[in-house]
């Protein structure tokens, strides 16, 4: 199989050519000396990467991809592999309407458009003369728009401060929203283990891990066409970290979104709605994960509403996730959950709350 780093660094553009002249004689006077010189020279030519890896990594296949199992080769599905957005194909349909992600020529003459995107030669033919290197979230980084995970990082100096600080101002919105993977990696930048290990060892005492999980929005992954685009490969997805939603090449495997979900088996709704649904089975299983592991989860759900089913169904599960308070009772006198329903005027409120409960958990501990 072809590693998709390699892959990746083999998309290359021609990015100069120099003439090397070489002048041979190709006629002679009867004298001997040359009558007609000929160049017979050649270009030299500069290939420089058309793309090259933003760092994004596709999620694991389950049950990795709601774990914090260490990566290792002796366990292939354990590792990240770099998200490769493939380009699709080059035709449109009859409203005319191109795939998402057309970034190649197909480079064979073939009509069926599965395997216009299949053909992998393509990406070894350089782009010519003129062209020049993707943008970073263009082509095969097409759905990596995001900027690299600060690792935990030290607080009690300024340069600790300033770093986070900036951190959080150069975020974006932008995409779907993934509220599993994100939780996921929240988990591992805490946790001890690879690939980030700042994290104390879990077995330290008085060592409190906490996950906060803040959304504006319910899990979605999206349809071509839902976008405005065609989807003449029956990708039945856009492409992102799930990869696309269809079914595997043999026709039957079930594609990593329903991975040990409700709709496991004989998946035939390819629809934004239950993806939404699949994500928020997934999202369920890794908060009892994180809990089970001893993480403490506190959830916020920014500008959501109880009166669209959707939220709310967000709300629920965000609620659900959440850990149980170790000082505080809620109005049922049982232990108040680690759940805060904020709006943007008072998330401050909010996160001056949270304080408090990290200051007690402290105590406690």
């Amino acid at each position: 199989m072809y590693k998709r780093q390699t892959l990746l660094n083999d998309t290359k553009y021609l990015q100069s050519q120099t003439w090397q002249s070489n002048m041979v004689c190709v006629k002679y006077k009867k004298s001997g000396a040359c009558k007609t010189w000929e160049d017979q020279g050649y270009y030299n030519y500069v290939y420089a990467p058309y793309a090259t890896w933003q760092g994004c990594v596709e999620s694991r296949p389950y049950p990795y991809n709601i774990n914090d199992a260490t990566p290792s080769s002796a366990t292939p599905a354990t590792l990240y592999v770099p998200m490769f957005a493939p380009d699709e194909t080059d035709n449109n349909d009859s409203w005319g309407r191109g795939a998402e992600s057309n970034w190649w020529g197909d480079e064979t003459t073939s009509s069926n458009n599965t395997t216009r995107q299949r053909y992998m030669p393509k990406y070894f033919t350089p782009k010519p003369l003129g062209t020049t290197a993707l943008g970073a979230s263009d082509g095969p980084n097409a759905s990596c728009t995001t900027n690299a995970i600060l690792p935990l990082t030290d607080v009690s100096a300024t340069t600790g401060v300033t770093t986070v600080k900036a951190a959080i101002d150069a975020m974006a919105s932008n995409g779907a929203t993934n509220v599993p993977e994100g939780m996921a990696w929240g988990w591992r930048v805490v946790s001890s283990g690879a690939p980030f290990t700042e994290g104390r060892s879990e077995t330290e005492k008085g060592n409190d891990k906490v996950v906060i999980v803040l959304t504006d929005g319910a899990n979605t992954y999206y349809t071509p066409s839902s976008l405005g685009f065609s989807d003449p490969s029956g990708n039945k997805s856009t492409y992102s970290s799930y990869g696309y939603t269809g079914k595997g090449y043999n026709g039957t495997s079930t594609t990593r979104m329903f991975m040990n979900t409700s709709n496991e088996v004989g998946k035939t709704d390819y629809s934004n709605d239950n993806y939404t649904t699949a994500l928020n089975e997934q999202f369920t299983a890794l908060c009892d994960n994180a809990k089970a592991a001893g993480l403490i989860v506190m959830t916020v759900s920014l500008d959501l509403s109880t009166s669209d089913n959707t939220e709310k169904g967000q709300i629920e599960a965000l609620k659900a996730c959440s850990s149980e308070s170790r000082f505080r009772k809620g109005a049922d006198g049982k232990p108040a959950k680690l759940y805060w329903n904020s709006t943007g005027s008072n998330l401050s409120t909010s996160f001056k709350e949270i304080a408090d409960e990290l200051s007690n958990l402290r105590i406690v501990g």
